[in-house]
């Protein structure tokens, strides 16, 4: 059933326009308390629940959280960031249980208690800015609305006010402000928990007595975050990496579940069930995840995706996002309410195992997961278009690629938190973040400027390093503010042009995916176009194999291109082949390359000590400090391939095959070269794009050499919509076959020898 309504919903996207998005009409608070996070009707339901095995659970665990700190362990908190609050020690985690035993129970005492020790808290908070304390401030105008909701009539009206007078203050202090403001809607803090959460919760709270907390959030809400999250949604996918994805997309679901409970229903697209499956996707045999964004390398742990896959599961009745939460199921502190609340403990987990084994994201993405199975030997391999840029925390990765088979082979180089600093530091902003970073392109122009918002002090425009990559979307590099500004020039970069899975849509002999990426780059270049297909070969010495076909035509002819490759171990080159391996920290696969085009290159090294983050000359690196990268996953290596002879026009093609680091043989692999089409014959395949990335809309001949095979698999791309008639060696083996638009492809049987296709006339 799951299955089904997730490939009903992939065949059913649309692309809507900022005009066209429907607008969403959020109600008023129901005139009854409770109704913050649970609704008046539900109070019996919710007792069973907090009674039952599991939920005594989780109230145990709050309950120790309720007790203050003890000395000894006061004086190890060294850091009073927002961190120290969101651990809940002591007066929080006691408010929310006193209010929840008046709830449930009736205990006036406690709802007392609450009262009192949660206004005077909030008298006494006085948290800004400094250290992300707006999120503390957040938990405390979380807590003080669910007091004030739960124990309402045990309030006067004169506390009443005082905690309405405090909610307002304390957002006053805090980064979002108050009147809260609308300059970061789709990525940034104020996507998080400060709007999405915390002063939503006091606004419902306190609405009868004072709605202007909720009105502010709900028009907020309505004109700024409903609108680009529901387009963002389609893709099934989210926008801010796998560091980021707990605090945005979790709140995303939060508000979801806070409306829900006010009787408003779901205020996002059903697809939002979706977005989560890229981690199920993304997930590596180790616990880790295929890294995308900011964020720092650390093995021996499960990374988590608890929350956001704990609220989609529950309210969806997801099994396989339950499944995902149980891999490691640590909600932090602050949201243990919520899980007790809207957890459904009855809810069955079901792996992933028979889910399709390629996940396409389309706009505004363009990406594509594929792997060969769901077991430890797997192959996993990523492809990027992307069409839009967020920011933030968001890399120009633009065409970039991933291969993991038996440790990362094919990798993201660069690390969010280290020696460098964090956010916008030399490492981040001049290499990690950056296409130099990432297995993609380079398109040098020596005069080129890349000019960034210099965050860490006054208000000035500085130059990054020049790369040679994509360019920085923003006025001085700034996140995206706005649904229209999402879908302008600005922040478009890039359009999928094709892609297809098959035959077999859920067991698929290959994953394509081709896209247009000229808009990531400034006007250095004329057209970038980079097309994938990985192949699952299905043996088991070689499983897998990825083919990257690259067309760039640059402004000038003497702007160097280069083909980007990054490993954590040194690459081995011999002639027109590269292999990377990993021998270490118990990892042993390894990639065989191949390079096809250019005819006439230069293949090269860089890395190592003193040129692990290398970028024109200058070395950025970023070591380790708190959280260790034992295997070195931010990477020290990478290939640069080039051409020799300078010109506009420039094609890359190489062939990379997947295997253990055990494995010395590998398929021989040929160049095909037709009329206007090129590509390549291997393992019994043969894959051909159009040689110029565009569309082949006339007959077009090439010839299989014989050392591909006796029966060959015969994928066709960059084929005209309409239909083709095929022949081999002068008999026709397909008559009138359908090439449909979304896609370009046919994919037959055939032998060595000629291959001729004639386009049929209307």
């Amino acid at each position: 059933m799951i299955i089904a309504k997730f490939f009903l919903l992939c065949s059913l996207l649309t692309t809507p326009s900022a005009d066209s998005a429907q607008t969403v009409k959020l109600p008023d608070p129901p005139k009854v308390h409770p109704r913050l996070y649970v609704s008046a009707d539900e109070l019996d339901a919710l007792r069973q629940k907090v009674e039952s095995p599991m939920g005594q659970k989780l109230i145990r665990s709050m309950q120790k959280t309720a007790k203050e700190r003890t000395p000894e362990e006061e004086a190890k908190e060294k850091d009073r960031g927002f961190r120290y609050y969101a651990r809940m020690r002591g007066v929080t985690m006691r408010s929310q249980l006193n209010a929840l035993s008046y709830l449930l129970y009736g205990y006036r005492n406690q709802g007392r208690q609450a009262i009192t020790e949660m206004l005077d808290t909030l008298k006494n908070t006085h948290f800004g800015t400094k250290n992300d304390l707006s999120r503390a401030s957040g938990i405390m105008l979380m807590t003080g609305a669910i007091v004030y909701d739960w124990c309402y009539d045990l309030t006067s009206l004169n506390e009443r006010r005082e905690f309405i007078d405090q909610f307002k203050r304390i957002a006053a202090t805090m980064e979002s402000g108050y009147p809260p403001k609308r300059t970061e809607p789709i990525a940034g803090h104020l996507s998080e928990w400060m709007i999405l959460r915390d002063l939503l919760s006091a606004g419902v709270a306190v609405y009868d007595e004072d709605p202007e907390i909720y009105n502010y959030v709900r028009q907020m809400l309505e004109e700024d975050y409903i609108p680009p999250r529901n387009f963002i949604y389609q893709g099934h996918n989210y926008h801010q990496g796998t560091s980021y994805v707990t605090v945005r997309l979790g709140n995303d679901l939060i508000s979801q579940w806070i409306f829900n409970k006010m009787g408003a229903g779901s205020i996002y697209s059903p697809e939002l069930q979706y977005v989560g499956y890229d981690f199920l996707y993304r997930r590596r045999p180790d616990g880790l995840f295929l890294p995308a964004g900011d964020v720092n390398h650390v093995r021996g742990t499960v990374e988590s995706f608890a929350l956001p896959a704990m609220l989609a599961a529950s309210y969806y009745h997801d099994p396989y996002l339950a499944y995902e939460y149980s891999r490691r199921n640590n909600i932090e502190a602050h949201c243990r309410i919520l899980e007790l609340l809207w957890r459904d403990f009855d809810l069955e987990e079901k792996e992933p195992d028979d889910l399709p084994l390629t996940f396409y994201s389309g706009t505004p993405f363009g990406w594509m997961i594929a792997r060969t199975g769901w077991g430890a030997n797997s192959v996993i391999t990523e492809m990027k278009v992307n069409e839009h840029f967020v920011g933030n925390h968001q890399h120009m990765d633009g065409g970039a690629f991933q291969i993991y088979y038996k440790g990362p082979l094919a990798i993201d180089s660069g690390m969010y938190q280290g020696s460098s600093g964090g956010y916008n530091s030399a490492h981040n902003k001049n290499y990690a973040k950056r296409t130099i970073a990432h297995n993609s392109l380079l398109i040098y122009d020596p005069d080129e400027v890349f000019e960034t918002y210099n965050y860490g002090g006054e208000e000035q425009t500085a130059s990054a390093a020049n790369d040679g990559g994509q360019r920085m979307p923003g006025a001085g590099w700034n996140t995206c503010r706005s649904f229209k500004d999402l879908l302008s020039p600005e922040y478009t970069v890039g359009h999928e042009l094709a892609h297809a899975i098959g035959p077999n849509s859920h067991h698929p002999d290959y994953s394509y995916l081709k896209g247009d990426i000229t808009d990531a780059y400034s006007g250095k270049v004329k057209d970038v176009r980079r097309s994938f297909v990985f192949l699952n070969l299905k043996n088991k010495e070689i499983p897998a194999a990825l083919v990257v076909y690259d067309h760039i035509v640059s402004a000038k002819a003497e702007f160097k291109k280069t083909w980007l490759l990054h490993s954590i171990e040194e690459p081995q080159l011999q002639d027109n082949t590269y292999i990377v391996s990993r021998t270490l920290n118990g990892d042993s696969g390894r990639l065989f390359g191949t390079v096809l085009l250019p005819e006439q290159y230069t293949l090269q090294t860089i890395g190592g000590p003193g040129k692990e983050c290398w970028v024109n000359g200058t070395n950025y690196p970023n070591e380790p400090t708190v959280r260790p990268d034992v295997a070195g996953e931010r990477g020290a290596w990478r290939i640069e391939l080039s051409p020799s002879e300078q010109a506009e026009e420039n094609v890359f093609l190489n062939v990379i095959q997947i295997s253990d680091n055990k494995t010395d043989r590998f398929y021989d692999v040929a160049s095909i070269q037709g009329t206007s089409m090129a590509g390549t014959a291997f393992a019994g395949n043969v894959i051909m794009f159009a040689r110029d990335a565009g569309v082949i809309d006339w007959n077009e001949e090439f010839v299989i050499p014989s050392s591909a095979g006796k029966k060959i698999k015969l994928l066709l791309t960059d084929l005209a919509a309409g239909e083709w008639n095929v022949y081999n060696n002068g008999k026709l083996i397909v008559k009138q076959a359908r090439v449909e638009e979304k896609d370009g492809t046919l994919y037959l049987k055939s032998a060595p020898g000629t291959v001729q296709l004639v386009k049929c006339l209307k």
